[in-house]
């Protein structure tokens, strides 16, 4: 029995899938414009601050006792405004936003539930991506090679470019810092700083999910979590939990 899930979240990895076509495919003719990618992003994020809203609503009636076929029914409204915050305008109509940016909802709980789920796609693309890229040439079995791997070859695959810097204290952290992080070049605006810095979380998370997988993939557990302090910089830190090929 086959298993089909649709919806955003599945198209965003299977785009990034036939991203990872590399040279041992390219006789098959299946290419695909990396910028799709990044019209994409947009999309995914606010899909699923959409239906993780519209769940959250859907889920506090329940609690509340109330009858959920009417409410949905007669909630018009309310769509309407949850459509608009997923698709970018502003709900209240009060604010001009920068270019690329969502108007993401203030609720920190609903936006965190919205991260782990980006992060979750991320990490399935990842591991597809080690699946099809990981070098016929040689094995990559310490966590500095693919730590290595990702900088360069990964990096190359989906932004055209390697990473800026890499550091390391030999003890299962390692910092990836990319001073012009691709799905950041076009989210300029005047407004930068701390708001600028959180209205970027949503698209950090999904890079985070997608180095998280392709260690996974070669028996590493990690944690990956990012930040920017200006964009369009980024900076990736990894923190190696355990290795299973060691256990």
């Amino acid at each position: 029995m086959s298993n089909t899930t649709t919806g955003p979240a599945s198209t965003a990895t299977q785009l990034m899938a036939a991203l990872s076509l590399d040279e041992r495919n390219s006789t098959e003719g299946r290419q695909i414009n990396s910028s799709a990618l990044e019209f994409l992003l947009p999309e995914l994020v606010g899909a699923l601050v959409s239906t993780t809203l519209r769940t959250k609503q859907i889920s506090e009636r329940i609690a509340l006792g109330l009858d959920i076929q009417h409410d949905i029914s007669d909630d018009q409204d309310d769509s309407k405004e949850t459509d608009q915050v997923a698709k970018g305008k502003p709900a209240s109509g009060n604010s001009t936003m920068a270019s690329g940016w969502l108007e993401l909802p203030e609720d920190e709980e609903l936006m965190e539930q919205v991260c782990v789920k980006l992060e979750m796609v991320g990490f399935r693309v990842g591991r597809r991506i080690a699946e099809r890229f990981a070098p016929l040439n040689r094995r990559l079995t310490d966590t500095l090679d693919i730590v290595k791997f990702i900088c360069k070859d990964v990096w190359m695959l989906l932004f055209n470019r390697q990473v800026d810097n890499l550091k390391t204290n030999h003890r299962g952290v390692y910092v990836l810092q990319d001073n012009k992080f691709k799905w950041f070049l076009r989210m300029s605006g005047n407004n930068g700083g701390a708001a600028a810095a959180r209205r970027a979380q949503p698209y950090i998370w999904l890079p985070c999910g997608i180095i998280r997988g392709i260690l996974d993939s070669f028996g590493t557990d990690s944690v990956v979590i990012a930040e920017t302090l200006g964009l369009p910089q980024c900076t990736f830190q990894i923190k190696v939990q355990h290795d299973k090929t060691e256990a």
